[in-house]
């Protein structure tokens, strides 16, 4: 498979970020805590604008929460990425305004991509989802 080489501007100060973007008013206002070496955790709280069905968060939701702690562990090693693989398995709903834990970690590095495994589960530790991730790494501008 042939990488492309990717430059993008990476200065967040704007805080649009739709996964942690503390500006964005549509965004999920992800919060990442007790960050250390190659794994990242978060939390986020699904709000009524995240429903699918009633009272339960859209799967796609689900997904982009698990991409933004996947960019999280690898923006907290200063290593910049963008997405070029998701694969996710979603094992139970969630309910809009249930807190939910997010994991990540880094399991394998080379010098143009991270293998990226990602986790997200209730307070209580039953699992809500799971992904594994390719990240292409890029070059600031």
């Amino acid at each position: 498979m042939e990488l492309p080489k990717l430059t993008v501007d990476t200065d967040l100060r704007n805080n649009m970020c739709f996964g942690c973007g503390s500006a964005n008013l549509q965004g999920l206002h992800m919060q990442f805590t007790d960050t250390r070496g190659m794994t990242a955790r978060g939390e986020f709280t699904p709000a009524e604008s995240h429903q699918g069905w009633p009272g339960y968060v859209h799967g796609g939701i689900l997904m982009t929460a698990l991409d933004e702690i996947i960019g999280c562990v690898c923006h907290i090693n200063n290593i910049f990425t963008v997405t070029a693989k998701i694969e996710a398995r979603l094992k139970s709903m969630a309910r809009i305004g249930e807190p939910l834990v997010l994991t990540a970690e880094i399991v394998k590095k080379t010098s143009r991509t991270l293998e990226v495994e990602a986790r997200m589960k209730r307070k209580d530790g039953s699992p809500v989802a799971e992904a594994s991730s390719v990240q292409f790494v890029i070059q600031p501008q």
